[in-house]
């Protein structure tokens, strides 16, 4: 049964019309629109709406990512020899510099896009307004890990930074959230906490910073 009367309406499978209302977010990780490329943004599979938002690996990421990397690992050497000889050993610069590589490669896989009522996230496919379960765990670096589950045995996974940098994406996102638990997914304690899941929707007076009443 359809326990949804008084949430956003769902939006237009082709157009995403009407959109929902702005979701929470947990930080302030929110970034600009990338534009849209066509071998970059993640489709759905036949037969579904168009991606109507994106988020992709992007150069500023991959720089950011190598260069912790390297200069983490240049730190790590300096402490460990007790001084910067190490600098003249060639084979520790090969080491390094092949494994901010592999960092500078890693962000390219984090790609993900939406549609009114789907989220693909790097391959994980779900019907967003049919999900059965939705878990928040604790993620690497402070960012909570969201997992959704639907009903047709779809999955997928992200980090909670990575699917809120697109706010728009996470809007059409967090409405179908909103829409499921309404009919009965599944949650478990950190997913109602940092989702807000059990306050009003849509808000009547909030703030757009999520995870947690506010004390």
């Amino acid at each position: 049964m359809d326990t949804t009367h008084g949430l956003p309406p769902k939006p237009d499978p082709r157009t995403g019309e009407p959109r929902p209302p702005r979701a929470p977010l947990s930080g302030d990780h929110a970034e600009p629109r990338q534009p849209y490329r066509e071998r970059k943004v993640l489709q759905p599979p036949a037969g579904e709406g168009p991606a109507l938002e994106w988020h992709y690996g992007d150069r500023r990421m991959q720089r950011w990512m190598a260069g912790i990397i390297f200069g983490g690992l240049c730190i790590i050497a300096t402490f460990k020899r007790g001084g910067l000889a190490w600098m003249a050993e060639w084979d520790i610069w090969v080491v390094f510099m092949g494994l901010a590589a592999v960092g500078y490669i890693v962000p390219l896989g984090h790609k993900i896009s939406a549609g009114a009522d789907w989220l693909n996230c790097r391959g994980g496919f779900v019907k967003t307004y049919e999900l059965t379960e939705i878990k928040v765990t604790p993620g690497g670096g402070g960012d909570p890990h969201i997992e959704l589950f639907d009903q047709h045995g779809g999955s997928a996974d992200t980090g909670m930074n990575l699917i809120q940098a697109n706010q728009a994406l996470w809007d059409l996102v967090y409405n179908g959230i909103r829409h499921s638990v309404a009919n009965g997914a599944t949650t478990n304690r950190l997913a109602r906490k940092w989702l807000r899941l059990d306050d009003p929707w849509p808000p009547r007076a909030r703030s757009d910073r999520i995870g947690g009443p506010d004390t």
